[in-house]
């Protein structure tokens, strides 16, 4: 008896979303298909059912990932309305962001990885940085593109950087510094 399609589409988004958390917390060379499908509660074969090879659901994390920071930077929008570039740096240069690298956004966790990897995933996470820097540049005081370009790498090199570092201290003083150079990208001086 086969699988139905609704079923076979819940195994998958499973199987993403523990290949998302596994690649955030492993990297792309920390973890194999054995390891994927382990934390997916599944056997390799199974993971195969679904994915042709590591690049494949590689691929499909970036892709989802990027998705997720353009739909995060939509909703705030929505929520938020002109508030929402405080309340997405408020979010994005904490600690809890910081600490939280199972969750945490793709750019800083994967970019690593996305360097390494196959051109089509490159190509995949260059034009969805295209759509995040023009959502990001509706927050910014110039509302131009290379100041979003430069926000939105100062914000993923800071917190890649501030976990970086073995001092939490040290830490929050890179996250601090760089919410104020972004304020300035942001917000008009008063």
């Amino acid at each position: 008896m086969r699988a139905s399609k609704e079923h076979m589409k819940k195994v998958r988004g499973h199987i993403l979303e523990s290949s998302e958390q596994g690649f955030r917390e492993e990297g792309y060379s920390g973890l194999g298909i054995n390891g994927l499908a382990k934390r997916a509660g599944m056997t390799s074969g199974a993971f195969y059912g679904h994915f042709q090879s590591k690049n494949q659901a590689f691929h499909e994390v970036v892709k989802k990932g990027m998705n997720d920071y353009i739909d995060t930077l939509t909703q705030l929008e929505q929520q938020y309305q002109d508030d929402w570039p405080q309340q997405f740096l408020d979010f994005y240069l904490s600690l809890e962001h910081m600490d939280d690298l199972e969750h945490s956004c793709v750019v800083p966790a994967l970019s690593t990885d996305v360097m390494r990897s196959d051109e089509k995933t490159k190509k995949l996470f260059s034009e969805q940085l295209e759509q995040i820097v023009a959502q990001m540049s509706t927050g910014l005081v110039s509302r131009d593109r290379t100041s979003a370009l430069a926000l939105v790498s100062l914000l993923a090199g800071s917190v890649m950087i501030a976990r970086c570092s073995s001092s939490r201290k040290q830490s929050k003083e890179i996250l601090e510094s760089a919410r104020t150079l972004a304020n300035s990208l942001v917000f008009k001086e008063k």
